[in-house]
């Protein structure tokens, strides 16, 4: 957590030498460098950015335009003039990538006092089809929907995405407030962030000391230390994580699930789901399962209790020391199974109403 702190008062301190929020200034300045190039219907634009933001958007054209305003301010003319020259744009340009680098200059210009700030700004129109490579810190990433393959690194900033309809590998890194609309398929590294997704048919999360809410997902699979994750629907959902927070709204297929020092809290089993396997330690769990859901369970109890429905039917019920296990069905036999071994955590299963 020491480093966490440390990064957040650099990020804090940032706006001071780069961009930042509105302020008075004596002199304010700005370059514009406007680029068109002619390309192949799936050319890739590559954007490596600081402080500033990116923002994409598609059109029917085999064109990438590139509009990038740089704007400098501050109270000392001289280090305005200087920075702005200071600051360029490396672009390299071929008929299947566009590649646009800042270049920022002598860093011995941006310690001149608290007065001044810089920004980088990209808006870029690219083919229908056309992938992008985006890298920014300290700014944020914004695109409307993207056809083509999508790799966006973020780093201080805010990422908001449309629909991402081919494969997508997103890093993010103290991004608060993000949101995509859309996955068709694709890998999120998260850290120290903050993320909603509206929808989602498959993808990989990592993700540390984050916060992440879905509404809609087809497949989802998390490695997850520190944060919250809430998830509203899920048909299929493989799992393992720590130290979490976890709110499962409704499950349609099946649920697989390794935790420990969490919370658990799963609204409903659809009676389409068939398996449901929970591992955990130190974590209660509270499950809500369908009337009509019928299944066999097997729960696998150490220091830790289980509260159940009346209407449960038991096979056995072995209580030794502290030690439990429980073992029957609900409704019909051989349908589908539920299992749980929890280690120093209660369970409660409840039929919904």
């Amino acid at each position: 957590m020491k480093r966490q702190y440390k990064d957040l008062i650099l990020f804090l301190l940032i706006p001071i030498l780069g961009f930042s929020v509105e302020n008075d200034f004596n002199y304010s300045k700005q370059k514009s460098i406007n680029k068109a190039y002619i390309v192949n219907s799936d050319a890739t634009v590559a954007v490596n950015n600081s402080y500033g933001s990116i923002t994409v958007t598609t059109w029917n054209e085999d064109k990438i335009e590139l509009d990038i305003i740089i704007k400098v301010s501050g109270n000392n003319e001289k280090w305005v003039n200087q920075r702005l020259d200071d600051i360029d744009v490396d672009i390299n340009a071929l008929k299947a990538m566009i590649s646009a680098t800042t270049i920022l200059g002598n860093s011995g210009y941006q310690n001149q006092g608290r007065n001044n700030s810089f920004e980088i700004n990209y808006i870029l129109k690219i083919p229908k089809n056309g992938s992008v490579q985006l890298s920014n810190k300290y700014g944020n990433i914004i695109t409307t929907d993207l056809y083509g393959n999508v790799d966006i690194k973020c780093k201080y900033g805010k990422v908001t995405l449309g629909k991402l309809w081919n494969s997508s590998s997103i890093q993010m890194d103290y991004c608060s407030n993000s949101v995509i609309a859309f996955i068709k398929t694709g890998i999120i590294n998260a850290k120290y962030s903050n993320l909603k997704i509206i929808e989602i048919d498959k993808l990989d999360l990592i993700s540390d000391y984050t916060d992440v809410e879905i509404m809609e997902c087809d497949f989802l699979k998390y490695n997850s230390k520190y944060g919250k994750i809430n998830i509203k629907n899920i048909k299929t959902l493989d799992a393992s994580g720590n130290y979490l927070t976890i709110r499962l709204g409704e499950i349609f297929n099946s649920l697989k699930l390794n935790t420990k020092y969490s919370s658990l809290k799963i609204d409903s089993i659809n009676t389409r789901a068939n398996k449901v396997a929970i591992t955990s330690e130190y974590t209660g769990i509270t499950i809500g399962f369908a009337p009509n859901f019928a299944f066999d369970f097997n729960i696998s109890l150490k220091y830790a209790n289980f509260k159940f429905d009346n209407e449960l039917d038991f096979y056995s019920k072995e209580e030794v020391s502290n030690s439990k296990k429980y073992n029957g069905f609900y409704k019909k036999k051989g349908l589908n199974n539920l299992t749980i071994v929890s280690d120093y955590g209660n369970v409660t299963l409840t039929k919904n109403h």
